[in-house]
């Protein structure tokens, strides 16, 4: 089905198409001589192949008729549905307002042909007063994207083995026996479940022996348990704004598994001979054991790199164990990042790309767990140099995987950018008047570079560029290797990577416990892996939605906190770049948070004058008020402005407004790099 794209605002029909002939407007046109770009391709769904989405969603419910009610989701994307009254609490029929902030879960059933509406159910009523809102919000939340949150049953822990290191355990693992060596972990401050270590060694020759260790959560876990069977339905850990939510239960993740410092853990580790140019002379998988001397956090490696020769005071490190002493730390460290900066080169060489954009965190109250303030997250050399060394053993693992097993290895894989997306994308950014070369990840990896005024400091040009074409990319997916009939189709796009899988953080993935499983049948020698294609298949295809969903749980709860936030201020003034102009809104990226905002025309005021040319530029007046004249000023495209924020009255809804352009410099906003505030 095509439609001529024209003007239709003067009440015209819909094109009629004929087999060689369109007539718009009154006018007709032969088929075959209309260019491609005046036609829009558009279709009916006819039927649902296979039903993904859970057609679960949080909302509000009000009486439609003496049957029904309508239930409106705060997702827009999910159609309004018809709920018989009688599903609703009891009282709702007769007094409708005391329900009308009672966050409600409604499942969509059926959706007939032509029905207005969908036809629906109603899961639970949620709740929603003030004091209970988060638990509200949040069980909405993982309920839509349809995730357990349910806690583990009481006698699960009896079925975990108890952590003993037996003289069996020593003999299999002694060619891999790190405890007497300088092993460590670097997290972030608030990490409870540590699932990766580091070691490095000096074996002469300028040659080191460098070790990624990581969590033998299989030592813990065996298949067709209670405890495999919740985390293969799991597939992955949750991580909202306030709250984890384990995939294994928090005796593993917290302790028998989590590799803390000053005690004996079971570990499975990929050991490299590496020259101080990250070139890979051999390589060595096996189960292993390891004491990790200390629990450093990002910040502490991070002054480590900043002055390696420094002597730390008394109690600013955590404390380190057997033996070793800051300066053992500082060296290995150092050695780490000297090597992991030369392989991310590599790495970016190749055409990997790394679009950089600003993350939220909250500060959260410690009485109420409500939010009192806001940051945004930072990525500094030390959070680098344990990324590179996990990409390493990630993809050492996926080739001795696929190696051994070319029909079944897990592996992940990404395609890459979504054309149709990445096209209008393009079109944006020529408006804008920024080329960006999109035929490579390479090529675009480049453009972005240029975009930097410093490396890793994105100008507020950078951080809008970043933000547009993070909306083009695919997800990576998990995939059993035999789904594919040709290597090449392994290809990680954003990582530029022949082959790829995770193995390095099996305490939070299922994926990864899988591929530690396969590895360990390798090293066993088994001829075919412990699982066959079908079902690491099945298993791949679920893990890939999981984690989509735990994402979209993530984003959401992020959120809900920003909007809990903004809720208890008068406004918030935030430096912000023009991204986008409508008939009747402009878009806006908030530069410190990442966030997008769209201020509508009547959030700016009521008697303001909004002249726009659609997609160019808004040229906006503001009367004359409290003493101030009339004033104007025109807003175009990568504008560096001035965006007023506010908690919207429905749930999770941000407002955006201007302030007056004669105002703007009688107001608190927060400098960033890059940002002029003579351009506000």
């Amino acid at each position: 089905m095509t439609h001529l794209i024209g003007d239709s605002s003067k009440g015209s029909d819909l094109p009629v198409m004929g087999q060689d002939e369109i007539t718009f407007n009154g006018k007709s046109y032969n088929a075959g001589n209309v260019e491609d770009k005046l036609l829009q391709k558009t279709a009916k769904v006819v039927g649902i192949i296979e039903k993904i989405h859970p057609r679960k969603a949080m909302g509000y419910g009000k009486v439609y008729n003496k049957n029904f009610a309508l239930f409106s989701p705060l997702d827009s994307r999910v159609p309004r549905m018809l709920i018989p009254l009688n599903e609703f609490p009891k009282g709702f029929a007769e007094r409708p307002q005391d329900f009308a902030d009672n966050l409600m879960i409604g499942l969509v059933k059926r959706w007939e042909l032509n029905g207005k509406f969908a036809m629906g159910s109603l899961l639970k009523s949620i709740g929603g007063d003030r004091d209970d809102l988060v638990v509200a919000a949040t069980e909405g939340i993982l309920t839509e994207n349809d995730l357990d949150d349910s806690p583990f049953p009481d006698d699960i822990d009896a079925e975990i083995p108890d952590f003993e290191i037996t003289p069996e355990d020593v003999a299999k693992r002694q060619e891999f026996d790190f405890r007497k060596k300088c092993v460590f972990t670097i997290d972030p401050a608030t990490a409870r479940d540590l699932d990766d270590a580091c070691s490095v060694e000096e074996v002469g020759d300028g040659l080191y022996e460098i070790g990624v260790h990581i969590a033998d959560v299989s030592h813990f876990v065996y298949p067709g348990t209670s405890v495999d069977d919740i985390a293969r339905e799991r597939t992955t850990s949750v991580y909202l704004v306030q709250r984890v939510i384990p995939m294994l239960p928090r005796k593993l993740c917290e302790n028998l598994c989590s590799l803390n410092p000053g005690v004996d853990r079971f570990s499975f580790s990929v050991i490299w001979k590496m020259k101080k140019d990250g070139t890979v002379l051999s390589t060595k998988f096996g189960k292993s054991l390891i004491n990790s001397c200390c629990k450093l956090h990002y910040e502490h490696a991070q002054d480590m790199i900043d002055e390696p020769d420094r002597e730390f005071e008394e109690g600013y490190l955590p404390r380190i164990y057997n033996g070793y002493t800051d300066k053992d730390l500082s060296k290995k460290v150092n050695i780490l990042h000297n090597i992991a900066q030369i392989l991310r080169k590599k790495r970016k060489e190749s055409g990997a790309i790394s679009i950089q954009q600003c993350k939220i965190k909250f500060s959260l109250n410690k009485d109420d767990g409500m939010p009192s303030g806001l940051g945004s997250y930072k990525s500094k050399e030390s959070n680098k140099l344990i990324e590179e060394f996990m990409l390493k053993a990630n993809v050492s693992v996926a080739e001795k995987l696929v190696k051994h097993y070319p029909d079944n290895a897990i592996i992940r894989r990404h395609v890459g950018p979504k054309e149709n997306v990445l096209k209008d994308t393009k079109k944006v950014l020529e408006r804008m008047g920024i080329e960006v070369d999109t035929t490579s990840s390479k090529m675009m990896q480049e453009a972005l570079n240029k975009l930097q005024h410093a490396p890793n400091q994105p100008t507020p040009v950078g951080l809008v560029v970043a933000s547009l074409l993070a909306k083009c990319m695919s997800l990576a997916t998990y995939h059993s290797s035999g789904e594919f009939d040709s290597p090449v189709d392994y290809f990680h796009y954003g990582l530029s990577m022949e082959l790829y899988t995770h193995f390095t953080s099996p305490i939070r993935r299922y994926p990864d416990l899988i591929a530690h499983r396969q590895l360990q049948a390798i090293l066993e020698g088994e001829k075919t892996g412990p699982m066959d294609f079908d079902e690491v298949s099945e298993l791949a295809e679920l893990s890939s939605q999981k984690k989509y969903a735990s994402k979209l749980a993530s984003d959401k709860s992020g959120e809900l906190f920003l909007w809990l936030f903004l809720r208890e201020q008068v406004a918030m003034h935030e430096p912000a770049s023009v991204i986008e102009i409508g008939s009747e809104s402009i878009d806006v990226l908030v530069l410190r948070y990442g966030v997008q905002v769209r201020i509508w025309r009547d959030y700016i005021g009521e008697k303001v004058e909004f002249q726009v040319k659609e997609k160019q530029w808004a040229h906006i007046t503001w009367p004359a008020e409290d003493g101030k004249p009339k004033c104007s000023k025109r807003y175009e495209l990568l504008d560096n402005i001035v965006v007023i924020m506010k908690a919207g009255k429905q749930l999770f809804k941000i407002n955006g407004s201007l302030p007056r352009p004669d105002s703007v410099n009688d107001l608190n906003v927060p400098t960033i790099e890059g940002f002029a505030s003579e351009d506000v």
